[in-house]
């Protein structure tokens, strides 16, 4: 489990300084007093420990307080002429709030109120100034002792930054100390694990073959355990010079992954890991020795079971690889030690005050960028470049453990006494509930708070085994919250903790662990904005000679690799582990219900070939069946069990009714169009639809409207036309139209893009086609065809006859041509050919002739995926007969053979998806025969 939480809770302009500062004085007094009691500092120095001190108190008050301050402020502007009355008298009434609040006793009039607030207060302040003066005693007991850390002599402190990191155990912070001879960190933590893991890095190096040199290798600090707390050496970033640097930084981080899937590390994430040049430092390496608790079952069968076991054992859990978050708060974010790519991160909420200064003020969640860490060698990190050094990094260490003759029971039982922490919650689970309980209305009526508190930390433990279910230790977390502190759990490394360690690393699957780790680094790429450069590699003299045979042969390799790939359960349930994209970005995991890279389009596939063996156009090939009917079971309890995250027409509920339209058409059972109906339940007025702000066909609510009219046609229900008439109301109105013509806005790209999956092309295609229905009035179908128009009026406006393409205006993609079906030609294509069939408009046509001119001048040999690759393009063309049918046939026959499935970026990454894998291949290669008519998830049809 990965920890982290947001940045600073409190809001930078610091707007009710003054009356914190009035609340503080009596203790920035008794701080003084403790620190004047430290003999062997300077004055100068218990200055320099006293502001620091008493700012840290400050910051962490003003986070707690200033809601309750709001409060009060608008209750005064109620009570008077307030803000009503004009600038000037909002301004009044907050300089006049201001002073009344930093009178002396202004909180212990408030008591009745808020009955909670001075106790509160009174026990972080005592906590805070007991933290800074244990601090200066220790700080005074060792600093002779911190020589070997600096390099030379302290000499007397010059600064003090306290509160790196979370608070934990009465105010206690990992802390900054400048000396006059240079920097140390200070831990008030146990410190004997980091002095632990340095001294195994020593002994692995010293005899590793080809190791790098010691000042290029991989290190903990210098550390000084003491009683309980630590000094450390401050490492300090810097980004590697040159290429070879980052090569040996890759390696480097392999050499981590193996070191930590050895010792059971987790949480190394962004924050914890400083590149210092071309070697990474982890400079917080308390939580060794994790061991997962179990979970309870999924209730979607026993393949997905253990498929979840399997990804919990391996290296994903040590925090190095990229992934993203799911919660609310950090929806999106990677806070990964090689992730949290630079211009990759999402917005992420955060409190501030607006109209500070005035009657009005009041608190509003902005969007800001998360904060840049230390973690990366290069201002731009291109780990595409790397992804081969840091596996073979992996591979390289892992064989050195696992050499004849290793024990690593010896390796180990150094730590044995250490005391290590355990990640039991989220730190952003702590920090939300924290918030809570500081809120007015907790400290109105403190009791009610605390058991709210209790109840969502019992929920919470539902979702995560190993986190505290029992009444006293949940109530040892809220006290910890109660004064501010993220409660930290921390337990002694015995013997047992070494060989449950040693035994989990031993049975570990080190193939499995190494596809996990290429699809992690193949994920943080496919978040990405912006690409890496595209490799284009035309296969080499193609031919459709002997076709029938050759895509035969190709077809049955392809499913028994989708076969061979699946994970089962005992209870005859099959899955797949794989990068699958979500609402936060691309993750690995076990695979979700939807049809871009989720367990519908394997499933599709799967009883697509089924369905062609029976007709004589596959080979039959062991075990396909039996796969499908797993597949299709772990489907349906996987869209009953686990919510639907998006409208889509590839990631949502649309996705599922088109999945079960399609198993219909291939499988011809009634109960599959019933399981359809079922899922359109979603897409009737719900929050799907309603609090959409994709949008678009994949992921949005313009994708909901070609299934529902789909639905339509095989119930001959209208209900189902309503709701697609519903959809085409609500993109109408989130449409932004000018003289240009319209687009859709999105989080992403707020100024709306083209193309088919996710721009105006593909949301004028589906309200062209609702147009097209009886669904809504005439006067809605009027409204949605020239909305189409002007759709497609915005994305001819992206056209550039001297490229012969349209431009794709992507964040991060502006200057570049695609020939895609997700972003480029072949989508545009596709879609204006479909309505030029339906409507015979030539302007449809003539789109779609450029389309397929723009496609064929850049041809083949980008990858094989029906998303962004040649099976999109094959589609496209051989539907519009841009070339003979077997020359394009043979493009892709021949490219398979002579490559391999290659899934773009992912390369040799194992996909079984449908969209962006393997399973989109299995499908071309069904579709290619002239008999086949297998449904085309590329127009929804």
């Amino acid at each position: 489990m990965v920890s982290g939480s947001l940045p600073g809770t409190s809001n930078e302009t610091e707007h009710f300084t003054q009356p914190v500062r009035s609340i503080t004085r009596p203790w920035r007094d008794e701080l003084a007093r403790r620190l004047a009691a430290v003999g062997s500092l300077g004055r100068q120095e218990r200055d320099v420990l006293l502001e620091a001190g008493h700012t840290t108190l400050l910051r962490s008050l003003h986070a707690k307080l200033s809601r309750l301050f709001l409060i009060e402020l608008h209750a005064m502007r109620l009570a008077g002429p307030g803000a009503d009355a004009g600038a000037d008298a909002g301004k009044a009434t907050w300089d006049a709030f201001i002073e009344r609040a930093s009178e002396e006793g202004y909180l212990a009039r408030l008591a009745g109120r808020y009955p909670a607030v001075g106790p509160r207060i009174a026990a972080v302040a005592r906590l805070s100034v007991a933290a800074t003066a244990d601090f200066a005693e220790r700080l005074a007991a060792d600093r002779a002792l911190l020589g070997p850390l600096l390099g030379g002599p302290a000499g007397e402190v010059r600064a003090v930054e306290f509160g790196a990191g979370d608070s934990h155990r009465g105010g206690l912070t990992v802390s900054r100390v400048d000396f006059e001879g240079g920097t140390v960190m200070y831990k008030p933590r146990p410190s004997e694990v980091d002095v632990a893991l340095g001294a195994l890095l020593d002994d692995l190096f010293a005899d590793l073959p080809d190791a790098p040199a010691p000042d290029r290798r991989i290190r903990v600090p210098g550390t000084l355990a003491r009683d309980g707390y630590g000094w450390a050496e401050f490492i300090r970033h810097r980004y590697c010079a040159h290429q070879s640097e980052l090569a040996t930084f890759y390696r480097n981080i392999g050499h981590w992954l193996a070191v930590l899937r050895f010792t059971g590390g987790t949480d190394m994430h962004a924050e914890n890991m400083i590149a210092a040049g071309p070697v990474p430092v982890i400079v917080d390496a308390e939580t060794l020795f994790d061991a997962p608790a179990p979970f309870p079952p999924s209730g979607r069968g026993d393949a997905v079971d253990v498929a979840a076991a399997a990804i919990r054992r391996t290296v994903l859990r040590t925090g190095l690889l990229p992934v993203r978050g799911t919660g609310f708060a950090l929806g999106g974010v990677d806070i990964s030690g090689i992730g949290a790519l630079p211009g990759q991160q999402p917005l992420i909420p955060h409190p501030v005050i607006a109209d500070g200064g005035t009657a009005a003020a009041r608190f509003e969640v902005d969007l800001v960028a998360m904060p840049v860490a230390g973690n990366h060698p290069a201002a731009t990190p291109v780990l595409s470049t790397y992804w081969d050094r840091v596996l073979a990094g992996f591979q390289e260490m892992t064989a050195h453990l696992r050499r004849p003759g290793t024990d690593p029971y010896r390796l180990l039982c150094r730590f044995e006494g250490a005391t290590a922490r355990r990640i039991l919650r989220p730190t952003q689970a702590y920090v939300d509930i924290g918030r809570m309980l500081w809120h007015p209305a907790s400290l109105h009526d403190e009791a009610a708070a605390v058991e709210r508190a209790r109840d969502i930390l019992r929920r919470n433990a539902d979702a995560l085994p190993g986190a505290p279910t029992d009444r006293a230790a949940i109530d040892a977390e809220i006290a910890d919250l109660l004064v501010g502190d993220v409660p930290m759990s921390g337990f002694t490394v015995d013997a047992a903790a070494v060989r449950g360690t040693v035994e989990d690393w031993r049975t570990a699957d080190l193939a499995f662990e190494e596809s996990v780790i290429q699809d992690a680094l193949v994920g943080a790429y496919l978040n990405e904005r912006s690409l890496p450069a595209r490799v284009q590699v035309a296969a080499r003299d193609p031919h459709a000679r002997d076709r029938e045979r050759r895509r035969r042969d190709l077809a049955a390799q392809m499913v028994r690799r989708l076969c061979d790939g699946a994970v089962r359960g005992e209870d005859g349930t099959v899955t797949w582990i794989s990068p699958v994209f979500t609402p936060a970005g691309w993750s690995i995991r076990v695979l979700p219900a939807d049809l871009y890279t989720g367990q519908g389009g394997v499933a599709l596939t799967l009883a697509e070939y089924v369905s062609e063996v029976a007709a004589g156009r596959a080979d039959e090939v062991p075990g396909v069946r039996e796969t499908f009917e797993g597949a299709l079971r772990v489907l349906v309890s996987t869209e009953d069990r686990t919510p639907t995250p998006s409208a889509g027409a590839f990631s949502g509920a649309a996705s599922q009714v088109w999945t079960w339209l399609a198993l219909h058409r291939v499988l011809g059972e009634d109960w599959l169009v019933k399981r359809a109906a079922e899922r359109a339940l979603l897409l009737t007025d719900g929050p799907l639809v309603e609090d959409d702000v994709e949008v678009d066909l994949l992921n949005g609510a313009a994708g909901g409207i070609v299934p529902l009219l789909n639905l339509a046609t095989a119930t001959g229900q209208a209900p189902w036309l309503d709701a697609a008439a519903h959809i085409g109301r609500r993109l109408a109105a989130l449409a932004v139209t000018d003289a240009v013509g319209a687009r859709w806005p999105t989080r992403l790209n707020p100024e709306g893009i083209g193309g088919f999956a996710h721009g105006a092309t593909g949301i004028g295609w589906a309200l062209t086609r609702l147009a097209l229905t009886d669904a809504g009035s005439a006067a809605d179908r009027h409204d949605w065809s020239r909305l189409a128009e002007r759709a497609f009026a915005f994305q001819e406006s992206l056209y550039r006859p001297e490229d012969g393409n349209w431009l794709d205006v992507r964040i991060g993609a502006e200057d570049d041509f695609f020939t895609s079906w997700c972003h480029g030609s072949a989508g545009i294509g596709i879609g204006m050919l479909d309505l030029h069939r339906r409507t015979g408009d030539p302007v449809h046509l003539d789109m779609a002739h450029r389309a397929a001119g723009a496609c064929t001048a850049e041809g083949f040999g980008w990858s094989h995926t029906l998303c962004h690759g040649d099976l999109g393009l094959w589609e496209f063309l051989t539907s519009i007969g841009s070339g003979a049918s077997e020359d394009l046939d043979g493009e892709i026959l021949t490219s398979l053979e002579q490559r391999g499935p290659v899934g773009g970026l992912a390369r040799e990454a194992f996909s079984p998806s449908l969209m962006s894998g393997l399973a989109g291949v299995l499908h071309t290669l069904l579709r290619m025969h002239p008999a086949a008519a297998l449904p085309n998830p590329l127009l929804l049809d």
